[in-house]
């Protein structure tokens, strides 16, 4: 037998309810791109699964294979499953071929407990917030242009 769950979320002093049936990806995450010379700033907020995770990945790709040093802030996302994380991990593997580079930023519990989970914390770049990840892109700029790494 093949059961389907239904998401469920809680409105205010409301019992649990179910969502509605025709949610879009684009209504479960939602992401704005603030592209400067240096990097792209994408602010995430929603949930990051199967459904929207491609959606995310098809947007940032271009970005990845132009070799832009991408900074994912992840302050908004609630929720994040292997779907989101394989999407991290593609989206790195076309930055660091370009020469580029992918930050994630100010994950919430919820994301760094997956990553942990999936022993995947020493292959990211994680960043307490998108001002540290700047930061850390500017020394090894820096460092890039004295010779160092």
């Amino acid at each position: 037998m093949r059961r389907t769950l239904i998401p469920r979320q809680r409105t205010g002093n409301h019992p649990i309810t179910r969502r509605p049936s025709k949610l879009r990806a684009e209504d479960l995450l939602t992401w704005n791109i603030q592209s400067s010379e240096q990097q792209d700033i994408i602010i995430a907020a929603g949930e990051l699964d199967i459904s929207t995770a491609p959606c995310l990945g098809r947007q940032l790709e271009p970005l990845a294979d132009a070799g832009h040093h991408l900074i994912l802030d992840l302050a908004g996302v609630r929720f994040c499953d292997c779907a989101g994380l394989s999407s991290f991990l593609k989206l790195q593997e076309h930055a660091t071929a370009a020469d580029g580079s992918l930050h994630l930023a100010a994950p919430t519990v919820m994301v760094r407990r997956v990553i942990t989970l999936s022993r995947l914390s020493d292959v990211f770049l994680i960043t307490s917030s998108t001002a540290d990840a700047i930061a850390a892109l500017e020394v090894g700029q820096l460092g890039a242009a004295r010779g160092g790494g």
